[in-house]
C-alpha cells in the first residue's frame, strides 16, 4: 500500500507527460487555425499545457535539474529575471503579479516540452509531425476559400482565430520551414512525398502577401543548405533564385510597390528613444509610442523584436536575448547529424529573420509571435535534454 502511494506522484506525472501535454502541444501548434477566438486559444494552453506542466513538475521536482542543465533555458530565465527587475522603473500600470505570469507561461512551455522528452523524444516529435500533417488541409481550405472570394489587393488571412495576414504568415511559415526541412533531410526514397505539402504551404505563405516571411524563409533555407550541403542544397538554391525572379516578373507590385512600409522611419525613431536609456532600457511593459510624420496614429511596437528587447530591457537584456538564440543555434549546429536538430535550427533562424521587421513586444501571452521565438527555442531545449537522456540510458 505504501509503495503504491509512493508511486502515485510519479504515475500522475507520467500520465500528464504522455497524454495531456501532447494534446496541449498539438492544440498550441494548430489551435489558432480552428478555434473561434484567441481567448479559447489561451484557455486551452492554460488548461492543457501550463497547469498540467506545473502540476507534473511539482510532483517530481527533480525534473527541474534537467531544465537547469540546458543553456537555452538558463539564458531564458536570466532574460526573464532581468525583464521582471526592470518593472521597477518601467512605469507600467499593470501589477507585478500580472506581468510575472507571462514568463511563467513561457517557462511552462519549456517545461512541457521537456517532460514530453523525459524518456525519449519520440512523443514530442510525433505530435510535431501530426500537427504538420493537420495544417495541410487547413492551409488548402484557406487557399480555396481565398481564391473563391478573391478581390484585387486581397491577402489571405486564414481560418479560425487568425485575423491578420502578417500574423498568419508566422503560423504557416513555421510549418513551411518544417516541411522544407523534411524535404532536405529525409531519405531519397521519401522526400518527394514532402514536396506537395511544401508547395501548399509555400503558396499559402505567398498568398498572405507578406514579405517578412519570404526573407525569413530564405534565411532558413540558407541554414538548411549549410547543414545539408548536397545536391538538394544546390537545387534549393536554384529553386529559390528562380522563384524570386518569377515573383519579380509576375507580381512586382507585391514586393516593390509598398516600399519599406515605414520600417526605416519607425526604426530610426525607436533608436532615438533607446538612446535615452541604452543599458537598462525603459523597463518591461513601459509605454511606447512612435509617431511617424505624416501618419495620424502611433505605433506601439518598433516592428523589430531585437529593437523591442533593446527598448524594454536595454543592452543587458539584449545580450541575454542574443546569447539565448546563439546557444540554441550552437546546440543545433553541434548536433546537425540529427535531422531534427537541423530542422529545429531552421525554425530558430526563421524566427530571427521574421523578427527583424516584425513585432517588438517581449514575453507576450500565447499568440502568433510564439511561433517565431518561444516554440522553436523550447523545441531545441527539449530535444537537447531528450537526446542527452537517451544517450545516458
Amino acid at each position: 500500500m505504501s509503495l503504491s502511494l509512493g508511486a502515485w506522484p510519479r504515475n500522475t506525472s507520467n500520465f500528464i507527460s504522455e497524454w495531456i501535454l501532447p494534446i496541449g502541444y498539438f492544440c498550441l501548434l494548430t489551435g489558432l487555425t480552428w478555434l473561434d477566438d484567441r481567448s479559447q486559444y489561451h484557455k486551452l494552453f492554460y488548461a492543457l499545457m501550463a497547469a498540467p506542466a506545473l502540476i507534473a513538475i511539482v510532483m517530481q521536482p527533480k525534473q527541474i535539474a534537467l531544465q537547469l542543465s540546458e543553456p537555452v533555458t538558463l539564458l531564458f530565465l536570466a532574460f526573464s529575471a532581468w525583464a521582471l527587475i526592470s518593472i521597477s522603473w518601467s512605469g507600467t500600470e499593470d501589477s507585478f503579479a500580472s506581468l510575472a505570469k507571462r514568463p511563467l507561461y513561457i517557462f511552462m512551455l519549456f517545461t512541457a516540452c521537456m517532460l514530453m522528452t523525459q524518456r525519449n523524444c519520440s512523443r514530442l516529435l510525433l505530435v510535431l509531425s501530426l500537427a504538420s500533417l493537420a495544417i495541410i488541409p487547413i492551409a488548402a481550405y484557406g487557399l480555396v476559400d481565398f481564391a473563391t472570394h478573391y478581390t484585387p489587393g486581397a491577402r489571405l488571412v486564414g481560418s479560425g482565430a487568425l485575423d491578420n495576414p502578417l500574423l498568419s504568415s508566422h503560423v504557416f511559415g513555421l510549418f513551411c520551414v518544417i516541411w522544407l526541412g523534411w524535404v532536405m533531410t529525409s531519405s531519397s526514397r521519401y522526400y518527394c512525398f514532402a514536396l506537395i505539402p511544401l508547395a501548399v504551404l509555400s503558396v499559402t505563405l505567398l498568398a498572405t502577401g507578406s514579405r517578412t516571411p519570404l526573407v525569413a524563409a530564405a534565411l532558413a533555407a540558407a541554414w538548411l543548405m549549410l547543414c545539408c550541403w548536397n545536391k538538394r542544397a544546390l537545387l534549393l538554391a536554384c529553386a529559390g533564385a528562380c522563384g524570386l525572379i518569377i515573383l519579380l516578373l509576375a507580381f512586382p507590385e507585391s514586393l516593390l510597390n509598398r516600399g519599406t512600409s515605414y520600417r526605416l522611419e519607425i526604426w530610426q525613431l525607436a533608436l532615438e528613444q533607446i538612446r535615452l536609456q541604452p543599458w537598462t532600457g525603459h523597463g518591461f511593459d513601459a509605454h511606447l509610442a512612435i509617431n511617424v510624420p505624416g501618419i495620424h496614429y502611433s505605433f506601439s511596437e518598433p516592428h523589430s523584436f531585437f529593437l523591442g528587447v533593446l527598448y524594454y530591457t536595454g543592452v543587458i537584456g539584449a545580450l541575454c536575448w542574443a546569447l539565448m538564440h546563439g546557444a540554441a543555434l550552437w546546440t543545433c549546429w553541434r548536433r546537425r547529424s540529427d535531422l531534427y536538430f537541423i530542422i529545429a535550427g531552421a525554425l530558430v533562424v526563421y524566427g530571427l529573420g521574421a523578427g527583424l521587421t516584425e513585432g517588438g513586444g517581449i514575453l507576450p501571452r500565447p499568440k502568433e509571435h510564439w511561433f517565431l521565438t518561444w516554440i522553436p527555442l523550447a523545441l531545441v531545449a527539449a530535444l537537447s535534454i531528450g537526446r542527452k537522456q537517451e544517450h545516458a540510458l
